[in-house]
């Protein structure tokens, strides 16, 4: 029992080791694989309602569908001290960046300005030993969504934003117009599947089934801007306990990664490799047998 456990030891030793040798900075803060958040059950059982012999089998696909169109929101915020000084402040900056943004050739009709809110905004005041809160102006805020198809203009508009003091790019959503398209490759490759499969228990097992009913169709879709992970890599030093000592510490710098779905939990997955973010389109099928006899 002993040799067993030391062996089942080195070899979960060994499988760290060579899994952590090709992750990169992100093994510092490794947030886990994600999940397309299919539940698989047993592949087969039995009916409880009836004495029929059943079984079930799945397949689980993924295809990378790259964008074809895109929104970029940015955010805005101007404080004054009344509510016209501060909407003053932010229409004349967005007076700006609307006209920067059409310069480049983005129509009227592909900006939208989403108003969010107008706050009081309070500061203190210090006389003596006492502060006090009081009412020191108003801020409003406002999101402007900007539609664009090619993917490489929105470095001119984030160099439109800064133009007009706008440094705040909040997100950039990935549309496929064609989503239709996509399911219905997905349904294919998971049908293909499940019937290979069927054919091969045939084939191999001299297993012969009939597909009853479907049990579970389930799409699923990730968005770029849902699968990035923030990691800070750095090693550092120990000073020891020294109440002598003042130990001042330099800022760490953190970065994001596009993290996609891991491929391994899928049967197939369409266009696999992809140097740029992709949206990740998911179908999970399970399919019911019985016995063919």
């Amino acid at each position: 029992m002993k040799r067993l456990l030391l062996i089942l030891f080195i070899l979960c030793a060994t499988a760290c080791v060579s899994y952590a040798q090709e992750a990169g900075g992100s093994v510092y803060n490794r947030q886990g694989r994600k999940t397309s958040g299919v539940v698989t059950g047993n592949l087969a059982t039995v009916d409880a309602n009836t004495s029929t012999y059943s079984s079930f089998i799945e397949a689980n696909v993924m295809v990378n569908v790259k964008a074809n169109e895109y929104i970029a929101v940015f955010g805005l915020a101007q404080e004054g001290a009344t509510v016209a000084d501060s909407n003053q402040k932010l229409d004349a900056q967005l007076k700006q960046f609307i006209a920067s943004l059409e310069s480049l050739g983005v129509k009227s009709n592909d900006i939208f300005v989403d108003f969010i809110a107008q706050n009081r905004v309070y500061d203190y005041g210090v006389a003596g030993n006492t502060a006090t809160e009081k009412l020191s102006g108003f801020e409003i805020k406002k999101n402007v969504a900007v539609h664009y198809k090619d993917k490489a203009l929105l470095d001119k508009l984030l160099a439109a934003a800064s133009k007009a003091a706008i440094f705040d790019l909040i997100k950039v959503d990935y549309i496929v117009s064609d989503m239709t398209t996509v399911r219905d490759k997905l349904l294919e490759e998971a049908s293909r599947l499940i019937k290979k499969k069927e054919e091969s228990y045939a084939r191999l097992l001299n297993i012969k089934l009939k597909p009853s009913s479907i049990i579970q169709e389930k799409y699923n879709v990730f968005f770029p801007s849902e699968m990035y992970s923030v990691y800070t890599a750095f090693e550092s030093g120990n000073v020891g306990y020294n109440d002598n000592v003042r130990v001042v510490q330099k800022r760490k710098a953190s970065t994001f990664y596009f993290n996609p779905l891991n491929v391994s939990e899928f049967d197939m997955v369409v266009n696999p490799v992809n140097v740029e973010p992709t949206v990740q389109c998911t179908l999970f099928l399970k399919v019911k047998y019985v016995q063919n006899p």
